[in-house]
């Protein structure tokens, strides 16, 4: 089986980029739903961030309060890189227990999305990188109308992420996701290359 590590900036169209993978026949498991899941009960990662955070970031079920833990990581840097470092490995150990299930029921191809993907360390647990890539003013815009913030909050949240040369400069494959652009068609040609490239079939 081969992992797909599915990537980009946000506001790009990553989780729209899966659904077409999906709608190929190919499975995708979706980062930020692991760490939801991961949250949402106690367990060792929930204890730890109880260790590093405090008991006020859980709650009564000992599932993780994000507001709380939103509010005191993302007004400290340090404590944002804390965080990302406690929950990772966390994150990275679900997503290959999924991709194992995967692989045992005979998959060929499994798309793993991450909007975190390198800084994570999950891009070493794939065969292929796929980046979405889309134009800068489009992001924001998506950004705003998803999110339901302002044009300068998505403008900060952009600023702080690696751009369109970080994610080109390591990917496989790039899939533009701009007006006009073939999506569906990009998608059936990286699966295509995959697919050959192994002589197995979906």
């Amino acid at each position: 089986m081969k992992i797909i590590g599915l990537t980009g900036m946000s506001g790009s169209g990553k989780s729209y980029v899966a659904a077409v993978f999906s709608s190929f026949g190919v499975p995708c498991i979706n980062s930020d739903e692991v760490v939801h899941e991961l949250y949402s009960e106690k367990n060792p990662c929930t204890s730890r961030i109880a260790e590093l955070f405090g008991p006020s970031v859980i709650d009564e079920k000992y599932s993780v309060n994000r507001r709380t833990l939103a509010e005191i990581v993302f007004s400290d840097r340090n404590k944002l890189e804390l965080l990302n470092r406690t929950v990772h490995p966390f994150v990275t150990e679900k997503c290959m227990q999924e991709a194992h299930k995967y692989e045992k029921k005979g998959c060929p191809l499994l798309v793993i999305e991450a909007p975190q993907l390198f800084e994570s360390g999950l891009d070493s647990e794939c065969d292929c990188i796929v980046s979405v890539c889309a134009d800068a003013e489009l992001r924001k815009a998506r950004i705003v109308s998803r999110d339901g913030i302002s044009s300068s909050d998505a403008e900060k949240r952009l600023s702080n992420q690696h751009d369109d040369v970080f994610f080109r400069g390591r990917s496989d494959f790039v899939i533009e996701n701009g007006p006009g652009s073939d999506v569906r068609g990009q998608v059936m040609k990286i699966i295509t290359s995959l697919l050959e490239s192994d002589d197995t079939s979906l």
